[in-house]
């Protein structure tokens, strides 16, 4: 993933890579009248950071962006550098680790993959996973919608997800699978363990394969005529309440 290169746009998404991932900023576009506070904050980053700039006009980054929302910026970039299962592994060997990790069985949206970013970073997720195919790929539009999470939460990609879930289960996670039909909801679980939450995709929800692979199916008791939630949504929920209760029984501080 490291090699390639991606366009990004919006001011907490540009910021954050100027921030966090200077390394991999390449180039940077500004609109060409009048700069916000923002976006003369960002200006002087790329400065620091020796990132070359231009000031164009408003078309030229609304051609660059295929009309999106870029409040002004643009920024090209190196992806971000995807984090190794064996590593992340390791990572929970580690003396007083309380794993809480995200797992996303083929969620295609990028909205929706980068919504699960930003509510990962949010709730204190250590790690995303991903399945590498048929899951969204890392685009502008996925950068906007993290917020500037795309640099702080690592993206474990793997090409097979039912044996990176076993080898999860062998490491110790114990892992929750989102289903509507589960028997029991998720405020019935002791999240306060090592955990890996697995949400599946916006068409059908988890795969087969995938339930098999989970220790609990777990719902989102929902009071209304429509039976779930959209992924986002479910993903800021659980991790969450994995957070409430890791706090109020001081298992984790958030602070």
């Amino acid at each position: 993933m490291s090699g390639k290169h991606f366009l990004t746009w919006g001011i907490h998404a540009v910021q954050a890579a100027l921030n966090v991932a200077t390394e991999g900023a390449l180039e940077l576009w500004l609109k060409d009248d009048e700069l916000s506070d923002e976006l003369v904050r960002i200006q002087d980053l790329a400065n620091v950071a020796g990132v070359s700039s231009q000031r164009v006009p408003a078309k030229t980054l609304a051609r660059l962006t295929e009309g999106a929302v870029h409040q002004g910026v643009v920024l090209r970039r190196r992806l971000p550098r995807a984090m190794d299962l064996d590593d992340y592994v390791a990572q929970t060997a580690e003396p007083n680790s309380l794993p809480l990790l995200l797992v996303l069985d083929q969620v295609q949206d990028p909205q929706n993959f980068g919504a699960c970013l930003r509510v990962a970073d949010g709730a204190g997720a250590n790690a995303v996973m991903v399945a590498r195919d048929r899951s969204a790929k890392i685009t502008g539009t996925v950068a906007k919608a993290a917020s500037g999470a795309l640099d702080s939460v690592p993206i474990i990609a793997v090409a097979n997800l039912a044996r990176a879930l076993d080898r999860l289960s062998d490491a110790g996670l114990w892992l929750m699978g989102a289903a509507d039909d589960a028997p029991q909801t998720i405020y019935e679980c002791d999240l306060r363990i090592p955990l890996g939450v697995i949400l599946g995709g916006e068409a059908k929800g988890l795969r087969q394969l995938t339930r098999t692979k989970c220790d609990a199916l777990a719902r989102i008791p929902m009071a209304g005529a429509l039976p779930s939630l959209n992924v986002s949504t479910a993903a800021a929920i659980t991790l969450f309440e994995a957070k409430r209760q890791r706090i109020s029984h001081g298992v984790a501080d958030f602070s």
